[in-house]
């Protein structure tokens, strides 16, 4: 510690700013056993958020090294009322803090077809905390004749923590298509949580081929609860609904199928 100043008042008042300005701070010794850690000693890899990919509060960003991740977010059995089948949503990136590639993929099988199934290439440069712009290409196949679109949107961790993907898509003939999509984590415990999930499709014109309407097409919510026998491994159960509107609906209808689709799922999650 240091000597206090002797002589006058003044004078001591002098000497002691002196010795503070040019004393550096008490840092515990090694002998104490206590280690030290200087800025320049500090971990520069980022932590990432297992479930985009996003990085946490507290991370350094260093946008010279070159990271990846994986995550299989749902590979699951489905049962429903008139079938069984199975499902799947996947993506992973290559890239920096600030520029990734993104490959996205999700679908369904049902009575051994394709039900429907999407995957996208996407380009993402970080905009904000926590937030991504996404451009690229989406192919839709299964369920009719294929379609090819361009891609806009963004992707990233909204307040209190919900996971938002938002994007606009943009065909041949004029056609929009706009997909949101939201999920969120309640931690029940250090090992289990539970996801509700939400999600909406609209298009701005009718594709008989594919039987999807107009507008606002089909809205699917989900709510699964996980156990993670590892923290990138973790098994879950669920039940998802999903109703068809407007022309969709009537699409369905006659083809002989529900507007409304109550499903079971039981699946994994992994990332890496």
């Amino acid at each position: 510690m240091p000597q206090t100043p002797h002589g006058t008042p003044s004078q001591a008042h002098g000497q002691e700013a002196q010795v503070l300005a040019t004393q550096k701070p008490d840092l515990p010794s090694q002998e104490e056993g206590v280690n030290v850690i200087t800025p320049s000693d500090e971990p520069r890899v980022p932590m990432q958020n297992p479930s985009r990919g996003i990085a946490v509060p507290g991370d350094t960003m260093v946008d010279n090294d070159v990271y990846h991740q994986f995550l299989l977010d749902r590979l699951e059995t489905v049962r429903t009322r008139d079938a069984t089948g199975w499902a799947w949503d996947m993506q992973g990136w290559f890239g920096k803090d600030l520029d990734r590639l993104w490959l996205k993929t999700e679908g369904e099988r049902l009575f051994g077809q394709t039900a429907d199934a999407k995957v996208e290439a996407l380009w993402g440069h970080a905009f904000a905390t926590f937030w991504d712009w996404q451009a690229g290409v989406r192919r839709d196949f299964g369920g009719g004749p294929t379609r090819t679109w361009a891609a806009f949107g963004v992707q990233g961790l909204a307040p209190y923590s919900f996971d938002v993907e938002a994007t606009l898509y943009v065909s041949n003939g004029g056609r929009l298509a706009a997909r949101v999509r939201a999920t969120y984590d309640v931690r029940l415990s250090q090992r289990s949580a539970l996801t509700p999930e939400i999600e909406a499709n609209v298009y701005s014109k009718t594709d008989q081929a594919r039987e999807i309407g107009r507008g606002l097409a089909d809205v699917r919510l989900g709510l699964r609860l996980r156990y993670e026998l590892r923290r990138d491994f973790a098994p879950y159960i669920g039940v998802v609904w999903s109703r068809k509107l407007g022309r969709s609906a009537e699409f369905a209808r006659a083809a002989g199928q529900d507007a409304v689709n109550k499903q079971i799922v039981a699946g994994i999650r992994w990332w890496f």
